[in-house]
């Protein structure tokens, strides 16, 4: 109740909507099912198919709404981020005050290698919370303005050139620039 009356204090001013490429797992679950299927059938464990599909479904089904969860929405004061983790039973919520950022950096997590790609992950860093956000999952625009707006208030916290690189329209063979763009 207090975030609902909260929000009818502050208007929305932007929030990041999902690209195209938040859809990967289901594509990634295809192409595991079909090479799981083909494995069994030549195998002949005809009689395990249903089951490794079902599993199979529901792990990456579990991954994809992980991955389409996430909600970030900005004010002219502060960011809001909920998700779910993999083990939260409830969504989980970060608040920052965009007055309060100390930093804006990116970050590579190393799980999430790909050759030449320069980072996967931007995180707003203040003293009392840190909100992670991956580019692939959102629109470049939106992302953009977000940046932007956090230029304006807090200049001094964009140190990492990368960042500011992005902003000035860079990196787009990962990122691609507008949102009617293929992944």
């Amino acid at each position: 109740m207090l975030g609902a009356r909260h929000h009818s204090i502050h208007a929305i001013t932007g929030a990041l909507k999902p690209s195209r490429r938040s859809y990967h797992w289901l594509f990634v679950w295809a192409i595991i099912n079909a090479l799981l299927v083909a494995v069994i059938v030549k195998r002949g464990l005809i009689h395990d198919v249903g089951t490794i599909i079902v599993l199979s479904t529901i792990v990456f089904g579990y991954m994809f709404l992980l991955d389409i969860s996430d909600k970030i929405w900005w004010t002219a004061d502060q960011v809001w981020w909920r998700g779910w983790d993999y083990l939260s039973i409830k969504p989980m919520r970060h608040t920052i005050r965009i007055d309060a950022i100390t930093d804006v950096k990116t970050a590579y997590h190393s799980g999430n290698f790909v050759a030449g790609k320069p980072f996967d992950r931007f995180e707003l860093v203040s003293p009392a919370d840190t909100i992670t956000i991956l580019p692939s999952f959102h629109r470049r625009e939106e992302l953009e303005s977000l940046l932007r707006l956090i230029q304006t208030k807090r200049p001094e916290s964009f140190v990492d050139p990368m960042v500011l690189n992005f902003m000035d329209g860079e990196y787009s063979e990962w990122w691609r620039y507008r949102s009617g763009d293929r992944f």
